[in-house]
């Protein structure tokens, strides 16, 4: 089973062992329940500490989670540059409903079944999901990810068909 990051450790944040972790999830509420299980994985020698949520509260592009395991400012001080992962479970989604990691990689492709580059980023803004779109030698573009431009996902072949309109590309 794939995993999926959830953030980065930047610290210690409070003396009781609280990590400050930079971001990376859109579901932090649900990810980090009391009770759940996350791993704290050292990017470069994959070392893993499995640690369990005992609460959570954000603070914009940071998360502070509070574990049953790391007890002292020091201790979680000195899991910087670690990241916090969990297992991906597409049971977890709806339908129509996809983990971004899942969308970066996928190749664009038109009406006309041309490829049209290789989405490379999930952007969330305030509007919608947006997927920004690298293409061979020229500049990035943006594909709202809504129906109206969406047709279909392929995740297993790794492509999405886009409703291409003037201006886009």
């Amino acid at each position: 089973m794939a995993s999926l990051i959830l953030g980065n450790i930047v610290g210690g944040f409070a003396l009781d062992g609280t990590l400050k972790v930079f971001s990376l999830t859109n579901n932090a509420v649900d990810r980090y329940q009391a009770g759940n299980k996350v791993l704290l994985v050292n990017p470069i020698d994959k070392e893993q500490k499995e640690l369990t949520i005992v609460a959570y509260h954000s603070g914009g592009r940071f998360d502070f989670v509070k574990t049953k395991e790391i007890f002292s400012k020091e201790e979680a001080d000195a899991y910087k540059g670690w990241q916090l992962i969990i297992q991906k479970n597409q049971r977890d989604l709806k339908e129509g409903y996809y983990f971004f990691c899942d969308l970066v990689g996928c190749s664009i492709i038109n009406e006309k079944n041309e490829i049209l580059g290789k989405v490379i980023k999930v952007e969330e803004f305030p509007a919608q999901i947006t997927l920004r779109v690298s293409q061979f030698k020229k500049e990035d573009f943006f594909v709202p990810f809504i129906d109206e431009f969406i047709s279909k996902v392929d995740i297993i072949n790794k492509k999405i068909y886009i409703k291409q309109m003037e201006g886009m590309v």
